[in-house]
């Protein structure tokens, strides 16, 4: 049996090397610092509206950015935000159907720009939201239709329950 001592030798050697494989592997904060340096951090734009509520001064804003900048940098991100001001269901001003237009314009006039592919995942998820609600109408006008034809079957089921009750009378009227 090891005595405490190997014991203890061997538990710190394990330690070790656990520590050196981390170390190496790269899973260690001497290689990666927790907090990205200030430069590396990306904004984005309608932060500030989201955590404000000020979506009418940032709609506002984009459209007047939108009309201004005629090919020139920025347009890509007046785009982006517009869209996003009607894509966004906490905004007063939602439509989707807005939002794809703004979004369309973005991705065929700056295709290269991050935005761009950010308007990508927008319309990916707009379109298939709208998908998802017109497959719930569906859901919902089969579902009130069967309801419908099992209230005229039950009122059907009644009326013959009630013939047969009738049928029944007569027979043993006919009986006695």
């Amino acid at each position: 049996m090891p005595s405490r001592r190997t014991f203890s030798l061997v538990s710190a050697s394990v330690g070790a090397l656990l520590s050196l494989a981390f170390l190496l592997g790269g899973c260690t904060r001497a290689h990666q610092p927790l907090v990205p340096p200030a430069a590396a951090l990306i904004t984005f734009p309608p932060q500030k509206a989201m955590e404000s509520g000020s979506y009418a001064d940032f709609l506002a804003e984009n459209e007047r950015a939108l009309r201004e900048c005629v090919g020139q940098a920025g347009c890509d991100v007046a785009l982006f935000n517009l869209g996003f001001t009607y894509a966004y269901s906490q905004s007063p001003y939602r439509n989707p159907r807005k939002a794809l237009e703004y979004f369309s314009e973005l991705i065929k006039k700056y295709p290269r720009s991050p935005w761009a592919f950010q308007g990508q995942a927008w319309t990916a998820l707009i379109k298939e939201n709208q998908a998802a609600e017109e497959g719930q109408r569906q859901l919902q006008t089969n579902l009130r239709n069967r309801e419908a034809t099992i209230r005229s079957l039950r009122a059907q089921l009644n009326r013959s329950r009630a013939i047969d009750v009738e049928i029944e009378k007569k027979e043993r009227e006919l009986l006695r």
